[in-house]
This record gives structure tokens, C-alpha cells and sequence, in this order.
């Protein structure tokens, strides 16, 4: 004859042996599928030749002359946001004294939380050729993303130069 505990006890012992982590699992799959289908960027050249009269903290030689690598402007809005709102990130930036046939450079932006690498937003490598660009990224704020503040971190790097921006927001 079986205890009335029984049914309660095989509960008991179910939620301890598989605990809550499937759930937990699902929630944070739902975030990263959710964030994934919702980014999207564009790229485009704003001026042409990039021949620039200012003076970078930074610059490397090479044969063309001195390469110079800034970022001009960056902007995240809205920067109070709320689950299923969309955030844009705008990176303007120069390259001055690339070879003619320019420059590799890698674009990198990465969505961080408390410090930690959530998702890398977007990676790509791409010749660029002396002028402005201007790198355009967005997303929707998944449903599931928790209340607090976000970073993303924005990097752009060729031959041996790399500059690095962030821009927060904040989940409400």
C-alpha cells in the first residue's frame, strides 16, 4: 500500500533531480534567438578621400604616409528602454593614409550586462577605403531581457590601430 506522501515525494524528488535549469535554459535560448532575429546594420561612405586636417592621438606609418583611425561621432538612443523596444547604435568614424588599395578593418560591437559579454551584435571584416563611414546598427530589446543597465561596446581596428567606444542603456 502506497503512502498519501508518495505522489508528493516522486514531485519532491523530480524538481531535484532535474531542477529548475530546463526552464532557466529556455528563457535564456529565448533571448539570444529573439535579439538574433531582430539585428540588422548597414555601412555606408559618407565623404570621399578622408583627407583630414586634424590631428589624431594615434597614428602608424605606413607607405601611402600616416594612417589615421578615429571615431568622429557615436550614439545610442533611446537610452531608457523597455522589452520589445528598439535601440540604435551609430558609429561614425574616418580612415585617412590607407594604402590605395585601403584598409582591412574589423568592426566588432558587443552587447554586455554587469560587465559581462552577453552577444556579439555584429563581426565583420571589410576592405575600407580612406573617407567617413558611417555603421548604423539595431535591435529590438528581446521580451525576456531583465531590468537594468546594458552596454555595448563598439571597436574598430586595422593595421595595428584599434579604437574602442560604449554607449549604455537601460532596460526598465
Amino acid at each position: 500500500m502506497r503512502s498519501p506522501l508518495f505522489p508528493v515525494l516522486l514531485g519532491v524528488l523530480s524538481l531535484i533531480l532535474t531542477g529548475c535549469a530546463p526552464q532557466y535554459r529556455y528563457k535564456v535560448e529565448n533571448f539570444f534567438d529573439d535579439l538574433g532575429r531582430s539585428i540588422s546594420q548597414t555601412t555606408r561612405r559618407l565623404t570621399g578621400d578622408g583627407q583630414t586636417n586634424r590631428r589624431p592621438a594615434k597614428t602608424r606609418s605606413t607607405s601611402q604616409g600616416t594612417l589615421v583611425l578615429k571615431v568622429l561621432q557615436t550614439s545610442l538612443k533611446p537610452v531608457s528602454v523597455h522589452p520589445g523596444d528598439q535601440v540604435q547604435v551609430v558609429l561614425r568614424y574616418s580612415i585617412a593614409g590607407a594604402s590605395a588599395q585601403g584598409l582591412q578593418l574589423q568592426e566588432k560591437s558587443i552587447l554586455l550586462q554587469d560587465g559581462k559579454e552577453l552577444v556579439v551584435l555584429k563581426e565583420e571584416t571589410s576592405n575600407k577605403e580612406n573617407g567617413e563611414w558611417e555603421n548604423t546598427l539595431s535591435f529590438v530589446v528581446p521580451s525576456s531581457a531583465k531590468a537594468g543597465k546594458y552596454m555595448v561596446t563598439m571597436r574598430i581596428s586595422g593595421q595595428g590601430q584599434s579604437r574602442t567606444v560604449q554607449r549604455s542603456f537601460t532596460v526598465l
